[in-house]
């Protein structure tokens, strides 16, 4: 029942914040809530499988991190979306969204969906310091397809049913999506090779 025939999904992250809420952080806060497999981990990557809703079969998944912007890796463009983690409570995030957008102009398929995840630790006292207006208004001057979301860190449950929306976006949109001009050669589409 799976549109995605390799059962397979590549997505590549980036973050505003890449020391207390790296990807690889809220992917687990994810995955404490998911049933699932471990298949290979380290501090860029996480691959896992697990079934997703109205499925039947296990799905292998893949996120990789882009954690430094002044490297260009192989298998970016492979992808069913990207992620992009902005913590909302750092003012610097503007000038990093900023940076984020113009390597993914050099290196990522702009048409691919981008999941914006706007995310507040939920402590009474820590001050928002940007609003999604500012994020979203960022995102309309490059005319990128692009859908926005609020995640409070400390709502793990919020947390799984945003990440299992997207990865059931992501099982209906396939990698090669978009990119029907490009020779595959017969090959699967490569692995992000960010390990």
């Amino acid at each position: 029942m799976s549109a995605n025939k390799d059962e397979k999904i590549q997505i590549v992250a980036f973050s505003t914040n890449d020391t207390s809420q790296t990807p690889n952080d809220i992917i687990n806060i994810f995955l404490g809530q998911q049933n699932h497999k471990i298949l290979k981990k380290s501090k860029f990557a996480i691959a896992f499988s697990t079934t997703l809703k109205n499925q039947t079969k296990e799905t292998r998944i893949m996120i990789c991190s882009v954690l430094n912007l002044t490297k260009e890796y192989s298998g970016i463009t492979d992808v069913n979306c990207y992620l992009l983690f902005v913590d909302l409570e750092k003012k610097d995030s503007i000038e990093k969204i900023h940076a984020i957008i113009n390597y993914a102009k050099d290196y990522c398929k702009m048409g691919k969906k981008i999941f914006v995840l706007g995310m507040i630790s939920g402590n009474e006292e820590d001050e928002v310091q940007i609003t999604k207006d500012d994020v979203t208004k960022i995102l309309d001057e490059i005319n990128s397809n692009y859908e926005y979301k609020e995640i409070n860190i400390s709502k793990m449950r919020e947390i799984a049913e945003i990440f299992l929306e997207i990865l059931d976006y992501s099982s209906k949109h396939s990698i090669a999506e978009e990119e029907e001009d490009i020779d595959r050669e017969g090959d699967q589409a490569k692995s992000c090779n960010i390990f």
